[in-house]
């Protein structure tokens, strides 16, 4: 079988190619995604255990021994919620998936399971030496979610994937938010083990900012299903 042979018999096997692959609909997709969120938030509050406790002692004794956990396990939600607000931004601007796309989303859903391990390190090392570890992995899988949602959406525009064409100016300002909140992010990454706690105020403030409304949420534009429907 000679090399041509070979490519034409693998061509019809595989499709390399993105400009061959079909797109379909984000639909069964974006309930993947949920899903994976939905279980992520469900492992957070695992952690939480009865304390034995000495007669006299209440719920607040119950609080405060657990409020590392607590304040890991909010912090995980809040990060869980910014996520589930960004995926379920992205996928509404999509025309479709193909088989390259998907394959990033998945990947990108991969980074939501790590959220409870990440978080579980933050409220296991707190008040110890090794704090900053916990920080570094909780920056680190944020840093990897960052890097696949800009792939991906890099991805989309050059593919055509979205329902229209980005307006540039609104392109820049998208371009901008993400380089301050990766920025953020690996800024955190590095300090996470000479500044733990700055390295934390950091991460919060990307968590935080993933909530905020962007232009894309406004009505009118591709995805709002109108008036009519609210």
């Amino acid at each position: 079988m000679t090399s041509d042979d070979r490519r034409l018999f693998l061509g019809r096997i595989y499709t390399f190619r993105a400009s061959d692959q079909a797109v379909h609909s984000t639909a069964r997709l974006a309930i993947f995604t949920d899903a994976v969120l939905a279980i992520a938030a469900t492992v957070l509050v695992l952690d939480l255990h009865v304390v034995a406790d000495q007669h006299g002692n209440g719920l607040a004794h119950q609080i405060n021994e657990q409020r590392a956990t607590l304040a890991s396990i909010f912090l995980g939600f809040l990060w869980i919620t910014g996520t589930w607000i960004l995926s379920h931004r992205s996928l509404r601007q999509l025309r479709g998936v193909d088989h390259y796309m998907t394959l990033l989303v998945v990947a990108g859903a991969l980074t939501i399971t790590l959220i409870p391990f990440a978080t579980l390190l933050l409220g296991v090392g707190y008040g110890h030496g090794d704090f900053w570890v916990g920080v570094e992995a909780v920056s680190i899988v944020i840093l990897l979610g960052a890097a696949l949602s800009a792939i991906g959406t890099d991805y989309a525009h050059r593919r055509g994937l979205l329902v229209t064409a980005s307006d540039p100016a609104q392109r820049r300002a998208a371009l901008t938010i993400w380089y301050v909140v990766l920025g953020l992010v690996v800024l955190a990454v590095v300090t996470a083990p000479f500044a733990p706690w700055f390295a934390l105020a950091c991460v919060v403030v990307t968590r935080i900012s993933a909530l905020l409304p962007l232009g894309s949420d406004r009505a009118g534009l591709p995805g709002d299903l109108g008036p009519s429907t609210q």
